[in-house]
């Protein structure tokens, strides 16, 4: 959902009052400000049964809705899978260890021991992910999902931007200042030490080259 507040304070807080009120939770958020404008992002979440009154509680915190998309995913057919899936897997893990203890007890080589446990340990972890994905179905199913995000509203921006700060001004020229000095420093310095030489020995050596070429003409002459 992305709604329009008049206050996005005030707004947050009446939105996050009423889901906690719903038994619900903010999952995440986010509040920033352009210029004197304050936005926010919220994830929310709420029992699946308390979505309708916690999205009529939004819709009353906003001047008005721009937009809201509901959709639903039915996981139905993956938990009726997973259960069976978790049955077929905890029938051998009993039949695993049947033959396990069976295996030490007649096994004289340890290596056939260590291969029936190895099974039996590969069994016992895809029955702990296959409940855990079972679990988190049951969550997901349990708790709906709200992204949400408020903007306030441009009429509440005020008429006459923030108040004039002359001593703000004074600390920013300065600022420019003394950078402007640095600059001015470092560029007489580099003059100095390095572009003044340079140019001394491009000159020195151009004079010694005019001077041979002079003696040489001479010569020849």
């Amino acid at each position: 959902m992305r709604i329009v507040v008049a206050d996005t304070a005030k707004a947050v807080n009446e939105v996050t009052a009423a889901v906690e009120g719903l038994g619900g939770y903010v999952a995440g958020s986010e509040v920033w400000r352009e210029g004197e404008l304050l936005r926010a992002r919220l994830t929310l979440r709420v029992p699946s049964k308390s979505l309708t009154p916690a999205l009529a509680a939004i819709r009353n915190a906003a001047r008005r809705v721009d937009n809201e998309t509901l959709s639903s995913e039915d996981v139905t057919q993956e938990y009726v899978d997973l259960e069976g899936r978790l049955r077929n897997l905890e029938a051998t893990e009993v039949e695993l260890r049947e033959l396990l203890t069976t295996v030490r007890q007649n096994a004289r080589k340890a290596a056939e021991i260590l291969e029936v446990h190895q099974q039996l340990t590969a069994i016992r972890g895809e029955i702990e992910q296959t409940k855990g994905r079972i679990q988190h179905l049951g969550h997901t199913v349990a708790m709906s999902h709200i992204g949400l995000e408020v903007a306030p509203d441009a009429v509440t921006k005020p008429v006459v931007e923030q108040a004039w700060q002359p001593v703000v001004i004074v600390k920013d020229a300065t600022r420019a200042l003394v950078s402007a000095l640095r600059t001015f420093a470092a560029a007489a310095i580099w003059i100095v030490i390095y572009v003044m030489p340079v140019c001394g020995m491009i000159a020195l050596a151009m004079a010694a080259v005019w001077s041979a070429a002079r003696r040489f003409r001479g010569r020849q002459a």
